[in-house]
């Protein structure tokens, strides 16, 4: 099977959203976003970046790309918002390619760092992103949240 790692067109939200759905399921929640919402996040707006990872028969991941202006030094960052890959395709280096991937766009941009967040259960996901070179930040405490809608 190729890889082929590439920017995320508009033909491809219908798979992206199906990936999404699964990735908001695995932490119990459920993907609401529409087709039409995502084209207008992602391709109107521009407020974020998707990667997507296809083979012969498909998309097989993604990564979201949310960019993170830095108000103290002027520059920006990017976090990786979403990694996601098709469970048969895990323990294929698929998701490592996409990070690989993002990290290109991320310093063609000129961000100063990349980010991405594990749960703390994920253990498997800590230990990639350490062998991966990812330095592991020191968490700043507990983080809040308010619904506006």
């Amino acid at each position: 099977m190729t890889l082929n790692i590439r920017q995320a067109v508009p033909d491809d939200i219908p798979q992206v959203l199906g990936m999404m759905a699964e990735l908001a399921r695995h932490h119990g929640d459920e993907a609401t976003i529409s087709r039409e919402m995502l084209h207008h996040q992602i391709f109107d707006l521009g407020r974020g970046r998707i990667v997507v990872a296809g083979e012969e028969e498909g998309l097989v991941g993604y990564a979201l790309l949310l960019a993170r202006p830095n108000l103290v030094t002027g520059g920006v960052g990017h976090d990786i918002n979403h990694l996601f890959v098709v469970e048969w395709r895990r323990k294929a280096g698929i998701g490592r390619a996409l990070i690989a991937a993002v990290q290109e766009v991320s310093r063609g941009e000129g961000a100063e760092v990349l980010m991405i967040s594990a749960h703390r259960e994920n253990l498997g996901a800590q230990t990639a992103y350490r062998d991966m070179g990812l330095e592991e930040m020191p968490l700043f405490g507990p983080r809040f949240k308010v619904g506006l809608g």
